[in-house]
């Protein structure tokens, strides 16, 4: 593709492989529970990926990018060629799946993300890239990590680590990477909060995740998920809980209320432990 090396918004100063970044089209088929014969009419989203591994062909993109798919295809920066990619694995719980395309004309000359090792600090310069909605090309936002703790991903359902940046996050963004100051990606933007009462609140999935995911996927050939304790546990803070169990005032701690018969800690801990 000519037009692939061509520069024609003036993006290159910015430090970051924008051409490793590429537009996932795909073809949805939601089934019909109620009718589990019949599926219920096809529709087409987009999102965005990035080339993590030229040698291996692997793409990078988010789980709910992908969801029911019966076509899934990427399409490179400046190209007018989409290509047909194969999904590889998905791993619903990090929101993260992992794309080829077996095309030798689509890894011609292409660039790939470097994944940082580390969690940003807060305040930490944040770079999205992606082909959100408005328009066609690709897009640029900047920002500062906000917050970094666990949180809910809404794909799953699961409690992982997230960032929290206050760069723009929108529909199309999901499975584009998030460089730092230094051109290493920190993370994959997933979703956002949109409601009345917030503003600039996106979340990407750090590099821990996902190295956690694609060292899943090596070692074992395919994702095993991510390992859970298996207790539900509630926390300490009523003063009167805290008396009732005997713990003084600057004791902390958590309260175990169910465990699963089947894990690991089930012969040690008891319920109210």
């Amino acid at each position: 593709c000519d037009n692939c090396e061509e520069d024609e918004e003036g993006l290159e100063g910015l430090g970051v492989p924008l051409d490793s970044v590429v537009k996932v089209w795909c073809v949805h088929s939601t089934p019909n529970f109620s009718l589990p014969w019949q599926r219920r009419r096809q529709y087409r989203s987009s999102g965005s990926g990035f080339v993590i591994d030229a040698k291996r062909r692997v793409i990078l993109t988010n789980a709910h990018c992908i969801e029911w798919h019966t076509q899934v295809k990427v399409q490179r920066r400046g190209c007018d060629t989409k290509h047909l990619a194969k999904v590889v694995s998905v791993g619903w719980e990090a929101d993260c799946a992992v794309l080829t395309v077996e095309n030798d004309e689509f890894w011609q000359d292409i660039k790939v993300v470097q994944l940082s090792k580390k969690v940003p600090h807060l305040e930490e310069h944040v770079l999205c890239v992606g082909f959100p909605v408005g328009g066609d090309t690709i897009s640029v936002t900047s920002g500062v990590v906000s917050r970094v703790e666990v949180m809910t991903y809404a794909a799953a359902c699961s409690e992982l680590l997230g960032i929290q940046i206050d760069a723009a996050i929108n529909s199309g963004n999901s499975g584009g990477p998030a460089f730092n100051a230094n051109g290493e990606c920190l993370g994959m933007a997933f979703q956002s909060l949109s409601s009345d009462s917030a503003e600039n609140i996106g979340y990407v999935i750090p590099t821990v995740v996902i190295m956690h995911f694609l060292n899943d996927l090596l070692k074992h050939g395919s994702y095993t998920g991510f390992p859970t304790i298996g207790v539900e546990t509630q926390t300490m803070e009523n003063p009167h809980l805290r008396e009732a169990f005997g713990m003084s005032p600057k004791q902390k701690g958590l309260l175990v209320n169910r465990i699963a018969p089947t894990c690991a800690v089930a012969k040690l801990l008891e319920v109210g432990d």
